[in-house]
């Protein structure tokens, strides 16, 4: 301590243009892009990190949020008319997560938690008493998922006006600052949804990026994804399985269509440079946060849940440890860890971790499959591409289009799984590598056989009920396709190990056997896409999305999709048989025939108001 020399800078601002906002009687502070040192004297770097004793002197009748635990609210004798909070963030953290929130603030301490506060203008207490009432939920299944309570010794949630807000959300040491837009009562569903995951991230970013940071740049990507991940378990403990698989499904599928050059590798050195950062932001930085979450989800898929459980708390415990000198994270340790604790062996994880975090691109996997009767076998040719047409070590490269086919990869480690239902049952063969031969013909035997039939044919010049044929011709095959296989319909990668864009190419009939009698979410959703994607729709097409559409069984989000594939389906080639399906839904929820006037919303049924919502 005898080489330690104390520094005091004496500062002041003046007209200041970004890192601290007012806004008629509120301040606030967004420190994103290095902004902490717009305000304040510090080294605003992410690697450097210390303690801090922050105290604010506002007028009395204001509140003053900040960092770390509230010593004390100091009054003088010879100013009355002002306040001064004296706070301690007795953890090391990096600048950019100082904040400070200034208004006139109602307080509401959470009832469930002593912990938590939650603070909000007197205006809208109402609403935030609605919004957090959840929170405690949340709350408590971090530290029992963590097997750890939490860091700080406070958390505080404090919602400012909108027309002030930045952004949606600012993250700071032990509180974190939200638009008062997130806020609803009790008569508004429709951001319920959103409000809770927003928060949740929130609070998960408190362990993972703030408390636990990257020991390097190139590993942010870490914590960020690991903030998402336990976001991800949120959602689906809370939320349900379909919720969950929905979101990740709709990620993954935005993530291919993005990553495509340098900008989307999360760890490659200097492979965005050109960008300045500015990767990390905007919808950019949200492609890149679901990547890092899809990678740490596929290995979850490879080790297990309760492995990679046991990973995320030995890093918690390992950053309580008082002897370590500092709680830092990098891909080697995590490496490391999926090694040990969750028993992956060291050659697929050498080839994982660059070919997935140092390196851009997703696989794209194109399928064309017949069934050999003879041998009772399906016959699956697989060509595989890359949404990049960037090598694993190349420099970044710009232009490329997104979604086009790119042959020549290197390949991915790994074996996918393809899914096969049957009249028997369901089968999973893991049998597709994921390098190799990028042109592939794989043979998967059939478990079931069918029993030897006579196939009617259809008679010549139109239909036994008279009928016209309306382009039934290519159902017509597909239904005699069925009858001469034991195949219903087939899928690859069914429980999402992989970040890929998979294209199968099957008759109609399979797809829509897919959507009426698959229950996954993600089944039916590349059913919907599928058929209503085909360049020759039927009416057999039409009846599935509709019949979709009306079935409260199935989940509401899937229920939306059909809505909008009916709406791509009315055309003149189905005589306009989607609009007539949608409008007649429609009345039939909405429209009361006695007054001939829509009836008042129905907020019991959430999934009904929110597929009607849509229609509108």
């Amino acid at each position: 301590m005898q080489n330690v020399k104390l520094v005091r800078i004496e500062y002041w601002l003046e007209k200041p243009e970004v890192g601290v906002h007012f806004m008629g009687s509120s301040l606030h502070t967004n420190n994103q892009l290095r902004r902490a040192h717009c305000w304040f004297p510090c080294v605003d770097f992410g690697l450097q990190r210390c303690c801090y004793d922050l105290e604010f002197t506002v007028d009395s009748k204001y509140v003053a949020v900040s960092n770390g635990t509230l010593l004390c609210q100091v009054i003088t004798k010879d100013d009355p008319s002002s306040k001064t909070y004296v706070y301690c963030v007795n953890i090391p953290v990096a600048a950019e997560f100082i904040t400070l929130a200034v208004g006139p603030f109602e307080v509401l301490p959470d009832p469930h938690n002593g912990v938590v506060s939650h603070m909000c203008m007197p205006s809208n207490l109402s609403k935030l008493q609605c919004t957090v009432s959840f929170f405690h939920t949340v709350f408590s299944y971090y530290e029992e998922y963590l097997a750890a309570t939490f860091p700080f010794g406070s958390y505080k949630q404090v919602f400012i006006d909108s027309e002030t807000a930045l952004s949606s959300t600012c993250v700071g040491a032990s509180m974190s600052i939200f638009s008062s837009q997130l806020l609803y009562d009790e008569r508004v569903i429709d951001q319920v949804i959103s409000t809770r995951i927003k928060l949740a991230n929130a609070l998960a970013q408190q362990w993972f990026g703030i408390y636990i940071t990257a020991e390097t740049a190139n590993d942010g990507w870490l914590l960020d994804g690991l903030a998402g991940f336990l976001t991800d378990c949120f959602i689906k403990r809370f939320l349900g399985n379909n919720e969950a698989r929905y979101r990740r499904y709709k990620a993954n599928e935005a993530v291919c269509k993005v990553d495509v050059d340098g900008a989307t590798a999360l760890s490659l050195s200097g492979a965005a440079a050109e960008l300045y950062g500015t990767q990390a932001i905007g919808v950019l930085g949200k492609i890149r946060s679901w990547k890092a979450v899809a990678i740490l989800q596929m290995l979850e898929k490879q080790m297990g849940p309760e492995s990679f459980r046991k990973i995320l708390q030995r890093i918690v415990h390992k950053a309580e440890d008082v002897i370590r000198a500092s709680r830092t994270l990098s891909t080697k340790e995590f490496r490391h860890l999926a090694n040990k604790i969750g028993n992956l062996e060291r050659p697929f994880l050498k080839e994982f971790f660059p070919r997935w975090v140092e390196s851009c691109g997703c696989p794209v996997l194109r399928m064309g499959l017949s069934y050999n009767k003879r041998r009772n076998m399906i016959e699956l040719a697989v060509l595989r591409g890359c949404t990049s047409n960037m090598s694993s070590k190349s420099a970044p490269a710009r232009g490329t289009v997104s979604g086009e086919f790119q042959a020549g990869d290197d390949g991915w480690p790994g074996m996918m799984s393809v899914r096969v239902y049957e009249l028997d049952g369901m089968y999973d063969h893991p049998s597709l590598p994921m390098a190799g031969d990028t042109c592939q013909l794989l043979e998967i035997q059939c478990h079931s056989k069918l029993a030897a039939r006579r196939i009617q044919r259809p008679k010549k010049g139109g239909k036994g009920d008279g009928s016209d044929d309306n382009g039934e011709v290519t159902a017509a095959l597909d239904t005699r396709m069925g009858l001469e296989s034991p195949l219903l319909w087939l899928r690859a990668d069914p429980e999402m190990e992989y970040l890929a864009q998979i294209q199968i190419h099957q008759p109609v009939q399979m797809w829509i056997s897919q959507l009426e009698k698959d229950k996954d979410v993600v089944a039916q959703l590349q059913a919907i896409a599928t058929l209503c994607s085909f360049p020759r729709l039927s009416f057999s097409i039409v009846n599935a999305l509709n019949s979709c559409l009306i079935d409260p069984k199935v989940f509401w989000r899937v229920r939306i999709e059909s809505a909008f594939a009916l709406a791509k389906t009315a055309t003149e080639e189905t005589d306009w048989d989607g609009l007539m399906h949608l409008i007649k839904f429609y009345k039939s929820r909405r429209f009361d025939p006695d007054i001939e006037l829509p009836r008042p919303n129905d907020y019991h049924d959430f999934s009904e108001y929110f597929l009607l919502e849509v229609m509108m």
